[in-house]
C-alpha cells in the first residue's frame, strides 16, 4: 500500500528578479547550535524510497524524467564506489577500469549518463554513459574534470574543470564559465531555456548561489551567515525555473533546498531522515536524491508533489532538535554581474 506523507517544509525567501533587498527570521538555538529552523510552509508530497534487491547504501544523484535513476553505490567487496543506472527497472553498475572510485551524477532521457572517476592519484575525470560503453572526458587544458549535467536538448555535458595552475571553473559544452571575481566557479545544471544553476567561492573563502542568464548575466545571491556554510552547491533546474540545492553549516548535517526564484527557497527533507540530499527536479517536480536513516544506511527516493487534494495524507511532521525560541532579522543582498 502506498502511503501519502504530508510534511512541513521550511523556507527562507529570496527574490532573484523583484527587488535586491529581502529579509526573512532565521532562529537560532538557545544551546548554541547555529544550524537555522525557518518560518515553515506546509508542501505536501508523496514520498518513495528507491530499492534494488540485496544492495545497500544507494547514493541516487540523477534521475530522467521518465523515473529512471543513476548515482553510485558500494562495490560488491565494499572497498570502493560504483557508479550504477537503474533504468526500466533494470539495475547496472559501471567501473571505469583501474579506478579506484566511480560516480554518476547526470542521467539523460535517453539512457546516457555522466558523471567522473577517481584515478589512482586521486584526480577526477569525466565519464561518460553511451550505449552501454563507458569513455573518458577531459575538458581541454584540464588536470581534473567532473560532471554534473547533461542536456536532454542538446546533449551538452555541464561541469567544472581544474587546470594546471589548480583554479576551477565551470564549464558547458565547450564554454568556461567563471563568476567574476571568484576564486573557484562550480557549474551543476542547465534547463532547456539555457538558464544555468552553480555556486562560486569568493576570496574570503565562502560560497555564494548563482544563476546565469541565457544571455551570460550572472545574478549571485550573498546568503546571510555564509561564513558559517561548509559548502552551497546548486544542483539542478527544470524549464518551470524549480531549483534544488545541497548545503551544510560547519559541524552540521546536509540540507536540501528547494523551490522557485520567485518565490523562494524551502527547506526539504525526507520524514524520519538524519540528513537528505536533493540531486535532480524532473520537468514534473518531482525531487530526487538520497537519505540517511540512524542505522547509518543510506537510501534513494523520489518525492512527487501532491496534486489530488482529495487522497488520504498521513500527517508525519519532520523532526527537528532545534526549538524556534528566538528570531533574528537578517538581510540577504543580491549582486548582478
Amino acid at each position: 500500500m502506498r502511503i501519502l506523507i504530508k510534511t512541513s517544509s521550511l523556507f527562507f525567501i529570496f527574490t532573484f528578479f523583484r527587488c535586491l533587498n529581502v529579509f526573512f527570521p532565521l532562529n537560532i538555538d538557545a544551546q548554541g547550535n547555529v544550524q537555522p529552523v525557518l518560518a515553515s510552509i506546509s508542501d505536501d508530497y508523496t514520498f518513495e524510497t528507491i530499492t534494488v534487491p540485496d544492495v545497500e547504501n544507494l547514493s541516487v544523484t540523477a534521475s530522467s524524467d521518465f523515473e529512471d535513476f543513476a548515482g553510485y553505490t558500494d562495490s560488491a567487496d565494499g572497498e570502493k564506489d560504483v557508479a550504477f543506472t537503474l533504468i526500466d527497472g533494470v539495475f547496472k553498475t559501471y567501473e571505469f577500469p583501474g579506478a579506484q572510485n566511480t560516480y554518476f551524477f547526470a542521467l539523460g532521457n535517453n539512457g546516457n549518463a555522466a558523471g567522473h572517476y577517481e584515478d589512482s592519484e586521486g584526480l577526477f575525470h569525466g565519464v561518460v554513459l553511451e550505449n552501454g560503453e563507458l569513455r573518458q572526458y577531459d575538458f581541454p587544458g584540464s588536470v581534473q574534470t567532473e560532471i554534473y549535467g547533461i542536456s536532454d536538448a542538446t546533449g551538452a555535458l555541464t561541469g567544472n574543470f581544474t587546470d594546471e595552475s589548480g583554479v576551477r571553473r565551470g564549464f558547458s559544452a565547450d564554454e568556461i564559465i567563471e563568476f567574476p571575481g571568484a576564486t573557484e566557479t562550480f557549474a551543476d545544471f542547465v534547463n532547456a531555456s539555457g538558464g544555468m544553476v552553480g555556486s562560486y567561492i569568493d576570496v574570503e573563502g565562502i560560497y555564494h548561489p548563482y544563476i546565469r542568464t541565457p544571455k551570460g548575466k550572472f545574478v549571485a545571491l550573498n546568503l546571510p551567515r555564509a561564513h558559517l556554510l561548509e559548502y552551497f552547491f546548486v544542483h539542478g533546474i527544470n524549464d518551470a525555473d524549480v531549483v534544488v540545492a545541497r548545503t551544510k553549516q560547519i559541524g552540521g548535517l546536509p540540507l536540501t533546498l528547494v523551490g522557485t526564484f520567485h518565490e523562494g527557497l524551502k527547506l526539504f527533507s525526507v520524514p524520519g531522515s538524519v540528513s537528505t540530499e536533493g540531486y535532480n527536479i524532473n520537468q514534473d517536480g518531482s525531487i530526487v536524491g538520497h537519505y540517511d536513516t540512524a542505522d547509518g544506511r543510506r537510501h534513494g527516493f523520489i518525492a512527487k508533489p501532491i496534486t489530488d487534494s482529495g487522497e488520504p495524507v498521513v500527517d508525519v511532521p519532520s523532526p527537528s532538535p532545534h526549538p524556534k525560541n528566538s528570531t533574528i532579522p537578517l538581510r540577504v543582498s543580491m549582486s548582478l554581474v
